[in-house]
């Protein structure tokens, strides 16, 4: 039975149909049936489109699908919202006061599943089932690295004889917990048959991510992207238990970070006073994203992808800090215009870069620091007489070599500063580059220090090289993982841009990094293969269009990333169809994959 409410004024008002379709489980799958009410049917066969796959499936519709161990029952109990009721037991205070915060927001998306509340209050009695859910961590971590265990347990007991079912949530870590809260509430629907929300009945689950490292990258210098919309994204990566938010920050086209040390470069470098990104504004994001399970990791690129923000240099005495700014034609010069790279012999840059990475130690909690470092184009430095100066009173001329020795030159000198101002030698992070390429890495690059962000194609012979050296690697390949390809070319008059087509999200789920290193002969190593990102870079797109550009696709390779699945992509695609709907049903977004229909008739879309 199906009910229907008057209007406002007169909400009093209802009445009921007979629906004709209902959805029985038939061998695991969900099948749309016209039912015969005066037949008789029994109650319990008849479900709803939610509440069929809330119990139906296997494997369930969960997303990631859980890595460990996995028991769901086909029967659910149902309830409110009001009946359900927490406790938190925390291994300190801190973690305790994130997951309460965790829990007001899982709290939150379950009232936001059900009508309006008054429309309950009135129309829909009690369910008298009481769910009682007990929250346990098990280790101090507040903060998100590397190291940090995301493993969980999830157990639903409802009671035969009592209206009242237990949840038991146990995890390593907040962000374990924090995770399950997530599994848990994909395990609850509303039914509007009934109406009340429904929870399977009983389940055992334990979870743990095939990789630490899960991310997304956001680039919101060639176009800046608002806080509100970054929140969005955050939301999502939690929905699909993604833990890394790789913010790239600045770039040739602007600078829109205001460093308290370095005003002048936000100053010169934003778009307008209104789209830079404040301290107040940056704190507020990382705590949002810590909360959810994500940490926030910065990426300041150099010495390349710079330029807006840096033409202040000659006016105040301080020489030129960058080189080729706007430079034509831009072709010669960088890969997109404008153009623009720090001069690395100008000794004023190195307290400048120290100044914004002590900004960035303050307002990043983050293990690791990303420092960018591709796309370096030697005719820039080539054409600078400073630099041939410099080159020749170190005993070097101006060939590639030199160049790639001017490079390290600034590496090592911007590491130093980084060190100083964070206080430690954590992890940096650079892209692949020519200082990555042709053995290059092993002479300048320290390998226990660096990680190297493979951003090449994933047969690219660089990443066995890589790995052979002892690199711990971040795959980005862009062949299957930048989520801007596939478009309209960016300049110039070709029909798509550079790296085109369209990858759909069946190549994204299928680009497992275990197979990347396999197809070189390569023994899998764990301790190297850190995990992966998802790029959107911002050249084409700003806030308007950058959710349906980023999921569902995400959530393909956010389950490659949990679960690292040995099954292809045929067989995720029920539950990712039913997901992309669930992230709609969130706010999100999402891209459409296929017509309702499909959705409603499972397996013939297959």
């Amino acid at each position: 039975m199906v009910h229907f409410f008057g209007g406002l004024a007169d909400s009093s008002a209802s009445f009921t149909v007979t629906y004709p379709w209902v959805w029985v489980c038939r061998n695991s799958k969900c099948v749309k049936e016209n039912v015969d009410y005066t037949r008789g049917v029994a109650e319990e066969e008849l479900y709803s489109l939610a509440g069929c796959k809330l119990v139906c499936h296997n494997d369930s519709m969960l997303w990631p699908i859980p890595r460990d161990f996995i028991n769901i029952s086909h029967t659910f109990v149902s309830f409110l919202p009001k009946d359900l009721s927490f406790k938190v037991v925390g291994a300190s205070a801190e973690a305790t006061d994130l997951m309460n915060e965790a829990v007001d927001i899982f709290v939150k998306q379950i009232e936001t599943t059900e009508p309006a509340s008054f429309f309950v209050d009135k129309f829909f009695p009690s369910t008298n089932q009481k769910v009682n859910i007990k929250i346990v961590i098990t280790s101090n971590d507040t903060e998100l690295k590397l190291s940090t265990e995301e493993k969980y347990k999830l157990v639903i007991t409802s009671s035969p004889t009592k209206s009242e079912t237990s949840v038991y949530i146990s995890g390593s870590s907040f962000f374990g917990a924090r995770h399950a809260l997530e599994t848990l509430s994909q395990l609850i629907v509303w039914d509007d048959t009934i109406p009340a929300l429904l929870m399977v009945k009983n389940a055992e689950i334990r979870d743990s991510p095939a990789f630490p490292h899960r991310g997304l990258l956001i680039d919101t210098a060639r176009n800046y992207i608002s806080v509100a919309m970054i929140k969005k994204i955050i939301n999502a990566m939690s929905y699909n238990k993604l833990n890394t938010f790789h913010w790239h920050l600045t770039d040739t086209q602007s600078f829109p970070f205001i460093s308290s040390r370095e005003p002048r470069l936000a100053l010169y470098g934003a778009y307008s006073p209104g789209q830079v990104y404040r301290p107040e504004d940056i704190r507020d994001i990382v705590h949002y994203a810590t909360v959810r399970g994500v940490k926030v990791v910065p990426e300041f690129d150099a010495p390349a992808h710079v330029g807006s923000g840096w033409e202040w240099g000659e006016t105040n005495g301080m020489g030129q800090l960058a080189l080729c700014i706007n430079k034509e034609p831009w072709a010669d010069y960088c890969d997109e215009p404008p153009c623009g790279q720090l001069n690395p012999v100008n000794e004023n840059i190195y307290p400048i870069l120290g100044n914004i990475y002590k900004d960035m130690s303050e307002l990043f909690r983050s293990d690791i620091f990303h420092m960018g470092g591709d796309e370096v184009h030697m005719p820039c430095w080539n054409e600078t007489q400073e630099i041939l100066d410099w080159l020749k009173s170190n005993g070097r001329g101006n060939s590639n070599e030199d160049f790639l020795y001017l490079w390290s030159y600034f590496q090592n000198r911007s590491l130093s500063e980084l060190d100083e101002a964070y206080g430690n030698k954590q992890p940096v992070v650079l892209w692949t580059s020519d200082l990555t390429d042709n053995g290059h890495a092993k002479r300048f690059l320290n390998s226990s220090r660096y990680i190297i962000q493979v951003w090449t194609e994933s047969t690219d012979p660089t990443i066995a090289e890589l790995y052979r050296q002892g690199y711990k690697l971040i795959i980005s390949n862009y062949d299957a993982l930048y989520f801007d390809c596939g478009y309209g070319a960016l300049v110039g008059d070709k029909p798509n841009n550079w790296c085109s087509p369209y990858i759909g999200w069946q190549k994204v789920y299928e680009n497992s990094p275990k197979k990347i290193i396999a197809q070189f002969k390569l023994e899998y190593n764990e301790q190297q293969i850190l995990g992966g990102e998802a790029a959107l870079w911002s050249e084409q797109v700003d806030g308007t269009g950058m959710e349906n550009k980023l999921w569902p696709r995400g959530a393909a390779f956010a389950e490659r990333m949990w679960s690292d699945p040995n099954t292809n992509w045929k067989r995720a695609e029920i539950r990712m169809i039913h997901h992309r709907q669930r992230l709609v049903e969130r706010g999100i977004m999402a891209d459409a994959l296929q017509p309702e229909w499909c959705h409603q008739n499972e397996g013939f879309c297959v």
